[in-house]
């Protein structure tokens, strides 16, 4: 699970994303309070990565449309994180053991 200290920051804090892209590279910071993941990578090849409790993963992302997914795994646990613009916003899917949470940005 996530230790009590981050779930405090998230519920003080807004999460703020930028995604980015120059030719065949992209780049996804996130930012919740002090915390920064800042993950650049390739559709569909294999990069490490470290998620915002610090644990080490192998992700991989793909493009499908208009539809961005990314796979997280750390060790057996894997993570499924589907990112798309919808009426203006965009929303954020997360996925582990078959439980979701969305996550809806506004576009600053």
């Amino acid at each position: 699970g996530v230790p009590e200290n981050l779930r405090e920051i998230a519920r003080k804090n807004q999460p703020n994303m930028e995604i980015s892209n120059s030719g065949d590279s992209w780049t996804i910071k996130t930012v919740v309070g002090e915390k920064v993941k800042d993950s650049t990578f390739k559709i569909g090849e294999e990069f490490d990565s470290v998620s915002l409790t610090g644990q080490p993963l192998k992700c991989t992302v793909a493009l499908n449309g208009e539809e961005m997914t990314e796979t997280q795994k750390a060790g057996d646990i894997v993570v499924t994180i589907t990112r798309k613009v919808e009426n203006g916003q965009l929303l954020s899917t997360m996925t582990i053991n078959g439980v979701s949470a969305v996550i809806k940005f506004q576009k600053a």
